[in-house]
């Protein structure tokens, strides 16, 4: 009898408010987790934990909340169908809800079940007045309208998106030239494929079609040319060095004075450089992407004083004049390095290393012209050094290592990463950044060499020459001239970014709006609005926004062929993010095909998995297009560039410039733990 009493006791207080109340918690922790095992890698325990809240839940706002992140992570899978069963029931409790409506539209067109997902996205336009969210339905609009009325109308529908809203511009182009071309319209298409790449230099998929396009109506030299970038970018990619042999017959003159690498006929700065005091560096130049140098077979180079070539065995071996050009070459047929006048004769045959010695320390020597044969993803572009050059020997080549004080890379660098504003605080918060950052990567170690502590590529820190440096860059290293950032009295690390897009790494605000919930609709709901108007690192122009919002339309078949290089997957049925950051970046992905799965481990390894290293950053969400089994496209939407951390510099500029603000309070802004300290 007491058993009974104790059971029904049991049963009425888990009926009672305050137990309602304890399950509803308990269902609120377990959403919290869903999110941390989401973020965790395991968007499959995720789903199984979201299933549970939304269908236990009393809570309203946590069952929508609960369905739109299933909603989320079956889409982002290819599990349309399972997607769509989740918004029917989020549609029943809210069926004003944009979102429910926008992505119902998009699994069923990816079902093609057309006309549905016209009906969805036309009731989706009449739930929301936010202009972001109109024009970007009208761009799912112009898709489907594709599939129904046939491209024409969906060129109709891509006209407004393409007037209207300046973070779609390069996308909205890219597709009128998809459905042009359909139309047989390749003149069009062309040149709506030119405009896709001048809004967004960094549309990979524009780049591909661009170049075909070209080829297919009869534009062989700018084909040529397009198909080399692309070469450069992913050099295994077979149909590439396919398409460079077969029009290689149209180049006219040397080809590489026909690439996009910048050549000077004399040196930018024909007086002597300010003298400078502080550590000297030796910075390996033209080096590729995994920071070491490429071997050059020659180069030619003027030097602005009178110098001497100094054997490493033999001593001075040759003084030359000021003004003169020389080329040095590896000679392939006896494996000896040679030193040839203006008029190609040869001074000076030699097997060791050389060095360039110019006898005023204001000097500069001007490279020109370095062959690289072997070399790609590499600026070959000629380039001033101050200092001294090392030609260091190496097989079927030589290495060029300049030996130069830190402080004289400051200004260039600091003019390079400005993009041409000349705002005096915002270029002295550059200084001081790069300053630092050049201090920092030099005492880092970071190469496997011993012969150098930087290198001039992306690795380390990109180094133009001492051409690209102008009048305010020059006055803001001085002007600054000893100050770095300490982290606890050391040298900090003093990373830097593009563009945040509105929130650094660090939880540094720069646009007032608060972070977005790392749920996954909440990072994929931000990438689908539009940027607010107050953010610092949003360009006057918002037609040159493509750092801050950008998004892609990738086909498959590229990705496809830099996967099954390494990890034969057959055909891509769908790419599915795993592990995240805390605030949304993707570290992982597995891309599952036709003939297998592979998991796709860190930024460098994804970047170049979708776009051949050219991804802006990993913050971003994914949506596969489905047009019958497999993806038509791979919709990429993401936010800003780099890893986020530490310096904005667009925001930095916006800063100078909208506020007044002084470069002390830029550097304070962004690395709030940092000290700016004057060293000796």
């Amino acid at each position: 009898m007491i058993k009974k009493y104790l059971i029904l006791c049991f049963a009425a207080a888990l009926c009672s408010p305050a137990a309602d109340l304890r399950a509803q918690e308990d269902l609120g922790k377990l959403y919290s987790d869903s999110s941390a095992q989401w973020l965790d890698g395991r968007p499959e325990d995720a789903a199984g934990a979201l299933k549970y809240v939304a269908y236990r839940a009393t809570d309203t706002a946590l069952t929508l909340a609960a369905m739109k992140d299933l909603a989320v992570l079956f889409a982002e899978a290819g599990k349309n169908s399972e997607a769509l069963a989740h918004l029917a029931k989020a549609e029943i409790l809210a069926p004003e809800d944009f979102y429910v409506q926008f992505e119902k539209g998009w699994n069923l067109l990816c079902l093609e079940k057309d006309q549905d997902a016209r009906a969805a996205f036309e009731k989706s336009l009449t739930l929301t007045a936010d202009p972001s969210l109109v024009i970007q339905t009208r761009f799912a609009l112009a898709l489907t309208e594709a599939r129904l009325s046939g491209p024409a109308a969906a060129v109709d529908q891509l006209r407004s998106v393409y007037t209207r809203y300046p973070y779609l511009l390069s996308p909205s182009a890219q597709m009128m030239a998809f459905y042009l071309e359909k139309m047989k319209k390749k003149p069009h298409a062309l040149n709506f494929m030119k405009e896709a790449l001048s809004y967004d230099p960094r549309n990979l998929q524009a780049e591909i079609d661009l170049a075909r396009l070209y080829e297919e109506t009869g534009f062989n030299m700018p084909a040529w040319q397009t198909y080399y970038t692309l070469y450069d970018l992913d050099p295994e990619e077979p149909a590439f060095s396919e398409k460079i042999k077969k029009l290689s017959k149209y180049v006219k003159g040397k080809a590489e004075d026909l690439l996009y690498w910048a050549r000077m006929a004399w040196p930018a700065h024909k007086n002597p450089i300010g003298a400078v005091s502080g550590p000297s560096i030796k910075i390996a130049l033209y080096a590729g992407r995994g920071g070491a140098p490429a071997a050059v077979k020659s180069f030619s180079f003027i030097v602005t004083s009178d110098f001497d070539m100094m054997d490493a065995r033999l001593g001075r071996i040759f003084t030359g004049r000021s003004g003169v050009q020389w080329t040095f070459a590896y000679n392939e047929m006896n494996r000896l390095y040679e030193l040839r006048d203006n008029s190609g004769a040869v001074t000076h045959t030699t097997a060791n290393n050389v060095r360039i010695v110019p006898k005023s320390a204001t000097a500069v020597i001007l490279i020109k012209s370095p062959e690289l044969p072997e070399a790609h993803g590499v600026n070959r572009s000629d380039k001033e050094v101050a200092g001294e050059v090392l030609i260091l020997t190496r097989e079927k080549g030589f290495w060029l290592i300049n030996e130069t004080a830190a402080e004289y890379l400051v200004s260039p660098v600091t003019a390079s990463l400005s993009d041409r504003n000349k705002l005096p605080e915002y270029m002295k918060a550059l200084a001081v950044t790069v300053r630092t950052r050049l201090a920092w990567l030099a005492a880092s170690v970071r190469h496997e060499s011993r012969e150098y502590q930087l290198c001039d590529s992306a690795h380390c820190l990109v180094y133009p020459g001492l051409q690209a440096e102008n009048d305010a860059s020059a006055e803001a290293a001085k002007a600054t001239r000893g100050e770095v950032l300490q982290l606890a009295g050391a040298t900090a690390p003093a990373e830097f970014h593009r563009a945040c897009g509105g929130i650094t790494r660090e939880g540094v605000n720069d646009s007032g709006r608060p972070a977005v919930k790392t749920t996954p609709f909440g990072i994929y709901s931000r990438r689908v609005e539009a940027p607010p108007d107050g953010l610092f690192c949003m360009p006057e122009d918002k037609t040159e926004s493509a750092d801050v919002s950008w998004t892609l339309m990738l086909a498959p078949k590229w990705i496809e062929s830099r996967l099954n290089r390494k990890y034969k997957v057959g055909y891509l049925k769908a790419l599915v993010p795993l592990a995240r950051e805390a605030d949304g970046r993707i570290r992982s992905m597995r891309a599952e095909g036709t003939a297998g799965t592979a998991v796709i481990e860190g930024p460098a390894a994804i970047a170049e998995m979708l776009t051949a290293g050219t991804l802006r950053s990993t913050l971003f969400s994914i949506r596969p297009i489905y047009r019958g089994k497999f993806p038509e496209f791979f919709m990429l939407r993401g936010t800003g560039t780099g890893d986020g951390t530490g310096l904005c510099l667009m925001g930095g500029r916006g800063m100078a410039k909208n506020l007044g603000a002084k470069y002390l309070a830029i550097l304070s802004r962004y690395y709030p733990y940092y000290k700016v300290k004057k060293v000796r």
